[in-house]
């Protein structure tokens, strides 16, 4: 019994400092897409899910690699910050005004925990408020159900943020979406320039496509918490098993759907063969046709 007792206590003591360490790191993903849309090459970086995390000092470790990767554009689906951690938010607005300081145009719509610490009732309120004015002051752009049509470079870009409602992510259902809600809440999606979508929740993929957004952001998922090999991601943040729409790239015929593993955690700390991410997609002409 001691020699089993013993063997356990190593099992778990390797497991606590696996996951100690693997939680300090994060991936680079990279992903290529070619569009007719597209007159010259676009380098995008996502960001999703920080939830208040830190990389090293100021997040010096996540800046570099942002700054490495030489973005025309940074998008933002959602979740900087824990509702419920207001003491960290500061960790995270420091961190976007870092970004801001890049020179490089941030975009960004709320995530589930956003849009939950805006509740009346939130206990987070009062300092959400003072958090997304300090967003603001940086120079984030801030989009939830709407859209701005930019330049990058001498490319035309519109760029829309879809906040969805907080049913959306209720534990133990399945995600429903209104058939029109994209419609209702962005209007139509361009189709005379790149239409970029940002929205938080990946379970409506095909919805967004439909939409018409040529390329599309999401997060939520954390890749799926726990990934087997062969198999793939386990389990959701609504404890709904094995997601579909879980990490990766996903081709809606033609358009593309970008998720994010993340880059953060909450309430459940582990990361198994699910290693954090920041995504960078570069888009290019389509010489093809």
């Amino acid at each position: 019994m001691q020699v089993l007792i013993g063997i356990i206590s190593v099992i778990v003591t390797g497991y606590v400092l696996w996951q100690y360490q693997e939680l300090k790191k994060f991936n680079v993903t990279h992903y290529e897409f070619f569009s007719e849309k597209a007159s010259r090459e676009l380098k995008l970086a996502v960001i999703s899910d920080l939830h208040s995390f830190s990389y090293g000092t100021g997040n010096e470790r996540l800046l570099r690699a942002i700054k490495e990767a030489a973005p025309d554009l940074i998008l933002i689906p959602g979740d900087l910050i824990v509702t419920a951690a207001a003491e960290k938010y500061g960790i995270s607005l420091s961190f976007a005004e870092e970004l801001a300081k890049l020179g490089v145009p941030v975009y960004f719509t709320n995530g589930n925990h956003e849009t939950r610490a805006l509740l009346p009732d939130s206990e987070s309120l009062e300092a959400y408020q003072e958090y997304r004015r300090g967003l603001e002051s940086a120079g984030i752009h801030l989009l939830n159900n709407e859209s701005v049509r930019t330049m990058a470079g001498t490319m035309p870009v519109r760029i829309s943020g879809l906040e969805l409602p907080l049913s959306c992510y209720e534990k133990w259902k399945k995600p429903h979406l209104e058939e029109h809600y994209l419609t209702d809440s962005l209007g139509q999606a361009s189709d005379d320039c790149l239409q970029i979508l940002l929205a938080h929740h990946p379970a409506f993929a095909r919805q967004y496509a439909a939409w018409g957004a040529d390329i599309t952001v999401c997060g939520h998922n954390h890749g799926g918490l726990i990934c087997i090999p062969g198999i793939g991601s386990i389990i959701s943040p609504q404890f709904m098993l094995f997601p579909e729409f879980d990490a990766g790239e996903f081709d809606m015929d033609g358009k593309r759907v970008y998720i994010s593993r993340g880059l953060g955690t909450h309430t459940i700390h582990i990361r198994i063969f699910n290693r954090a991410e920041l995504v960078t997609v570069t888009v290019k002409p389509d010489n093809k046709i």
